[in-house]
């Protein structure tokens, strides 16, 4: 709302006291009144709801106490320009109100249309390039160096022999042989080994032993439980045959139980021969 006449002299006598303190006037717009500095640092800070400002009393009592203060000359132009700017940005501030708040969509479609508006600047600082580098002269093609004679227009260029043999190279080499996957085993324990062990072993067990005091010694690894095992079931197998050469006798006692190995006697073995 416009200010009354008769109350302008209120607005110019609390601009000439506010310039003896924060030096900015002192306005009343309903939901504040006090200084202009103090309303802008409210506003700024969000402390302040500037929805309930008009911006036509805050024009309206700026601009009396502008007139009266350039009246009465008692106030500087730069203090003066410094109210302008303070006012300039509580209108400003109000006026965001005012207006409705973009959408995202909008934000996006400006987005894509400054990039699209950069591409097409690109390619066109491109064609300009490419328009204006077609236009140079060419050395070999529109101009010749000193001492070098213009080449005939019906000549075949040159070929480099050499490198049409490397690409013949390069073409007839035979495919890489597809590889194959050859595992390598560990070292197993087996039967003709087991018969040497237990024949040199038997001489110096008179009273025999278990099938077990036969095998040979496995060390520690992940192949370890299948060397033990090939090597158990290779004694095994070297035990029988001595059985059925008539060199030892196999005894189990038990179902699954321990096999003993015994040397047979010298008179059974002539016997079995």
């Amino acid at each position: 709302m416009i200010p009354e006449p008769d109350r302008a002299d209120r607005y110019v006598d609390q601009a000439q006291a506010a310039v003896g303190n924060s030096g900015a006037p002192a306005l009343q717009l309903g939901a504040y009144e006090g200084p202009l500095d103090l309303l802008l640092d409210l506003a700024r800070a969000q402390k302040v709801d500037l929805a309930q400002l008009s911006i036509t009393a805050l024009a309206a009592q700026f601009a009396v106490v502008v007139e009266a203060a350039l009246a009465a000359r008692t106030v500087p132009l730069p203090r003066l320009a410094e109210w302008l700017i303070m006012a300039a940005w509580l209108v400003a501030l109000r006026a965001r109100l005012l207006l409705p708040a973009e959408a995202a969509e909008n934000v996006a479609a400006r987005r894509e249309a400054e990039d699209l508006r950069r591409r097409l600047a690109d390619r066109a600082a491109a064609l300009r390039l490419a328009d204006w580098l077609e236009q140079r002269l060419q050395l070999g093609r529109d101009v010749f160096g000193r001492g070098v004679a213009e080449p005939d227009a019906g000549s075949l260029p040159a070929a480099d022999v050499t490198a049409l043999l490397r690409a013949c190279l390069k073409l007839l080499e035979l495919p890489e042989r597809e590889r194959v996957y050859r595992s390598n085993p560990p070292p197993l324990w087996r039967v003709p080994e087991a018969l040497d062990r237990m024949r040199r072993l038997l001489p110096d067990l008179p009273d025999g032993a278990s099938l077990g005091r036969f095998l040979p010694p496995v060390g520690e690894g992940p192949a370890a439980t299948l060397q033990r095992r090939a090597a158990l079931a290779s004694t095994l197998m070297a035990g029988l045959e001595l059985s059925r050469e008539g060199a030892v006798a196999l005894d189990q006692p038990e179902g699954f139980g321990e096999i003993r190995v015994n040397a047979a006697r010298s008179d059974a073995v002539g016997a079995a021969a």
